[in-house]
């Protein structure tokens, strides 16, 4: 896909890491670490111009290295992350290129997208605005109170698990965003800024094998994946 639309891809490495007890980025799984895998599908991605990385201050210097090291050209900047999600973003919101159409926002922790699921995210946010990489809900879900009691059952045909890469029209991004600053309003996503301001959102239902690296265990399920795919 390349029909000269510029799409800047965000990949935001400025987690904590409180669950892994490590930087989970710099994690190596075979001999390449997450951040160098995650950080390669978008810099083959045909889809996309620009990458900007949000990093922990304290590594910019480190991830700099690893990007001279790797020789990653679509790389413009690093910018400082903020206390959240949200604010790590508009840091890096600040750098985009003036010939940026469509923003791209992708964990850093999620090394197993495929530049092909980028590339029909991508093509669905021309579409329609903004697309979502997304699986569909399999297991039973179940609404619960405060004490974790069940008060209802959800229609799992009527809901999506949405994980990233998340694209949307540069105007319509930049717009949720001054629009949850302005209000104070703190989202979990950038899906959750842009459907509080009205605008549509596309799923894209991707494969199952993009999985966010949280929890210690998950390194096990990467490394099978990977060495399925002939990538280790």
């Amino acid at each position: 896909m390349k029909d000269g639309r510029f799409f800047t891809a965000i990949i935001l490495s400025a987690g904590s890491s409180q669950r892994m007890g490590y930087n989970k980025m710099l994690l190596e799984i075979g001999s390449k670490s997450v951040f160098e895998r995650t950080v390669e599908v978008f810099e083959n991605c045909e889809a996309i111009d620009e990458i900007i990385i949000a990093a922990p201050k304290e590594m910019i210097e480190k991830y700099g290295e690893i990007i001279k090291k790797n020789g990653y050209a679509k790389i413009t900047n690093i910018v400082s992350g903020g206390a959240t999600r949200q604010e790590s973003v508009r840091n890096a919101l600040a750098k985009i290129s003036e010939e940026c159409e469509y923003i791209a926002v992708h964990d850093g922790a999620r090394p197993l997208i495929k530049a092909e699921s980028i590339a029909e995210v991508a093509r669905a946010a021309i579409a329609f605005g903004g697309a979502v990489a997304s699986v569909l809900s399999v297991d039973t879900l179940k609404s619960i109170d405060e004490n974790g009691m069940i008060t209802a059952t959800v229609d799992r045909e009527a809901t999506v698990q949405v994980r990233t890469p998340q694209i949307f029209k540069k105007e319509i991004l930049l717009a949720a965003h001054e629009a949850a600053k302005r209000d104070g309003f703190e989202g979990t996503d950038e899906c959750m800024l842009v459907e509080r301001c009205s605008y549509p959102i596309k799923t894209v239902i991707t494969g199952r094998d993009n999985v966010k690296l949280t929890y210690p265990e998950d390194v096990l399920y990467m490394t099978e994946v990977l060495r399925s795919r002939g990538a280790l």
